[in-house]
């Protein structure tokens, strides 16, 4: 099939777009088979754009429904159908009954209504029909990302696959605002990958500043798939941008198409890495690969507790920039450069530079295991080198982080997607923390302890948590400067979330958010939409009245020390002096030979702590398990 391109806007330049329909039929067989094809070769094209592109109709195998997704530029007024093979097609809802003929727009069709759509020969037989759905976005700007291959099978399939392509950037008006190749695409992802809407990680040929978040090269498109307000990720970067947090992302919410398919809404993030764009320290990286070519065929070393590559060629000065993530022991082990700490255990991958030399993993690991070695003692003082914690740490970063990881009560936020970095000595000798990432799980998704309201978990909601903000908090300094942030800026801030920016969220997303569920319904099912919303304004609302009564009015708290030494789950939940606790954490186990079932917590003296009664002092409780009958 050959497709012309045309053009141009309403305002000056007109917007021609055609639809193409190919009735693939032959005369032994042009039923219920057709039917299939007709629906598939269903296309919407943009022309002047380099590259053109074109949506094919989506075909829902279940209800054996095709759904035409247009992006918010393209009215259906704007759109005429093309077909071959045949005379008209007839569009049947109820009484009404719309003939077209090719060439002719399909503006009289309304939006998210059925249509028994087929298609007539001269003859006025029937060729083949299916039900067909027209809906139309609003607001998001349109991605257009075709790879070599013409398709995403092999990408979906493994995650550490890469493929080139091209790509193109439409705002909400139609206009181009980048095309590019794409130097590839690849899948990204933890628990988001068993899905089948995933996230993915681009890479541009060139820099280019995408809706005004900057010029680089990565991006990210978040599925948001377990979130299914779509809410909570953006809420959290846009309320660290609005905190002056270093580095933190901005996004966009946009209308993905990949191979002429509408692949659903997406959120078009900046990556975290370091960029003057972006983490703006300076990139030891970038110098390791200037001084040594082709890093990736280097030589590894691993000592247990540091590793990275031995390199040939140092950079002078070793002392910045560095990125770090705080992971889980699963990612980590695939990560070329990162180091653990001595008392903590806790487990860094250096981001950048990523191909670490000796040195480099050397410098920057025991620079953090001072710190957590100052920040663990009952003093904040290190006893090796006489420095205090407030030396080896931004203070208000660590802060902001706290805040923020504590006030979503994400589950993440102590054990993995969780950033550090270190400028040059020039600009900084501490370590920083941020940027914030990775927040489906927050505000209330997920149950038991992430769910709660009026406690503080000091990042330990999960059992390969670090509690090294557990220790910060013991420090009265960071307590001061954790009421400060917060009676400053994020207090006011929430109740901005709740009455104002919740609203301007969803009346960006609604009519993207209904396109993608039907897309993907094989994932959301029946969603009550306000419901997912109003789970996230409980939530907040609860938050902030209890977060304003331990930092602004500093009332007294106790805490809870759960410990499960089988498990290797160390938790640390505090309350208000007198009230008792929500929901329990429940134990992990750890035993991954066995089948550990948890049996509760219990007191020193052997009794079950069920929570219910009001805490008056601090304690520490035991996890007990067995193994079940099925193991024994």
């Amino acid at each position: 099939m050959t497709y012309r391109l045309k053009r141009c806007t309403i305002r000056g330049i007109l917007l021609i777009i055609l639809i193409a329909v190919t009735v693939l039929w032959e005369r032994a067989a042009y039923e219920q088979e057709q039917a299939g094809d007709c629906m598939e070769s269903l296309c919407f094209l943009v022309e002047n754009a380099e590259p053109g592109e074109k949506i094919c109709c989506f075909l829902d195998e279940a209800s054996q429904t095709g759904y035409l997704f247009l992006p918010s530029y393209a009215n259906a007024g704007d759109v005429s159908i093309s077909f071959v093979g045949a005379v008209r097609a007839v569009f049947v809802r109820g009484e009404e009954k719309i003939s077209l003929k090719s060439g002719q727009d399909i503006g009289s069709l309304t939006y998210n209504e059925p249509y028994d759509m087929a298609f007539y020969d001269g003859q006025g037989n029937r060729i083949a029909g299916r039900t067909m759905v027209v809906m139309h976005s609003a607001n998001l700007p349109a991605v257009f990302l075709e790879t070599d291959s013409g398709s995403m099978e092999r990408l979906d399939a493994d995650k550490e696959y890469e493929e080139a392509g091209k790509i193109i950037f439409f705002d909400a008006a139609g206009k181009m605002v980048c095309a590019d190749e794409l130097d590839h695409i690849s899948g990204r992802g933890n628990s988001t990958w068993a899905y089948p809407k995933k996230s993915y990680g681009i890479k541009l040929k060139n820099k280019a500043d995408l809706f005004g978040m900057g010029s680089a090269r990565k991006w990210i498109l978040l599925s948001n798939v377990e979130d299914r307000s779509y809410l909570r990720n953006k809420i959290t970067y846009d309320m660290a941008i609005a905190a002056g947090m270093e580095g933190s992302p901005e996004s966009q919410f946009v209308d993905l198409y990949i191979n002429n398919q509408y692949h659903g809404m997406y959120q078009l993030c900046e990556k975290i890495e370091v960029d003057p764009e972006r983490v703006p320290i300076a990139d030891l990286g970038d110098q390791n690969k200037r001084l040594n070519k082709g890093l990736e065929g280097y030589q590894r070393f691993d000592s247990g507790n540091r590793k990275g590559v031995e390199l040939t060629a140092e950079p002078r000065q070793l002392s910045g920039g560095y990125l770090l993530e705080r992971d889980v022991v699963d990612k980590y082990v695939n990560e070329i450069s990162g180091f653990e700490t001595a008392l903590l255990g806790d487990r860094y991958t250096v981001k950048d530079p990523k191909y670490a030399s000796r040195a480099e993993v050397d410098y920057i690991s025991r620079l953090t295991n001072e710190a957590e070695k100052a920040i663990l003692a009952e003093d904040g003082m290190n006893s090796d080198t006489g420095k205090s914690y407030l030396d080896y740490i931004d203070l208000e970063s660590y802060a902001k982080k706290y805040i923020v990881e504590e006030l979503s009560k994400n589950n993440g936020g102590g054990a993995t997607s969780s950033f550090f970095y270190k400028p040059e000595d020039e600009i900084s000798t501490k370590l920083f923390a941020g940027p914030v990432w990775d927040y489906d799980k927050a505000y209330g998704r997920l149950q038991g302890i992430d769910g709660t309201t009026r406690d503080l978990c000091h990042l330990t909601q999960r059992g390969e948590s670090t509690p090294l903000f557990w220790y910060l908090y013991t420090h009265p300094e960071f307590r001061d400067a954790v009421s400060e942030c917060y009676q400053a800026f994020f207090t006011g801030y929430f109740q901005t979330i709740q009455e104002q920016k919740i609203e301007e969220y969803v009346s960006e997303i609604y009519v993207a958010a209904d396109m993608d569920r039907v897309r993907w319904k094989e994932i959301y099912g029946e969603v009550n939409y306000t419901g997912e919303i109003w789970i996230i304004r409980d939530f907040l609302s609860g938050r902030k009245a209890f977060l304003d009564e331990v930092w602004i009015e500093r009332k007294d708290l106790c805490t809870v020390h759960f410990l499960a030494e089988e498990y290797g789950q160390e938790l640390y939940v505090s309350v208000i002096r007198g009230e008792n606790f929500e929901r329990l954490p429940v134990g992990e186990p750890g035993d991954r030979d066995g089948d550990r079932v948890f049996d509760g917590w219990y007191t020193a003296d052997g009794r079950l702590y069920d929570g219910t009664e009001p805490v008056l002092k601090d304690i520490t409780v035991y996890g007990k398990s067995h193994i079940s009958d099925l193991e024994e």
